[in-house]
């Protein structure tokens, strides 16, 4: 389960922000390209449409990184306990 807004370093073709929203709603990502597009051709609302591009390309973490962060998937971290020793129980 995705968690919330996020950019993604796969299947990106400028920053990955349409290739998150895509994964996020279990889009066509072409067709989300296409429809972004359109939208941007269209007067006032592609100039607000590129604003928010730009802000969510800015803000928003890679999806790599927030499971990394979630699951832990970097190398295991040593504990710092103590050896039993024997017959101290």
């Amino acid at each position: 389960m995705p968690f919330g807004f996020y950019k993604q370093r796969t299947n990106k073709l400028i920053t990955g922000v349409l290739a998150g929203i895509a994964d996020r709603f279990r889009l066509d990502l072409s067709i989300t390209r296409i429809v972004f597009f359109i939208i941007c051709l269209v007067g006032r609302l592609g100039l607000l449409a590129i604003a928010v591009y730009i802000l969510a390309a800015v803000l928003l973490p890679f999806k790599e990184d927030v499971y990394a962060d979630r699951y832990g998937t970097g190398p295991r971290k040593i504990k710092d306990a103590e050896k039993i020793q024997k017959h101290k129980w």
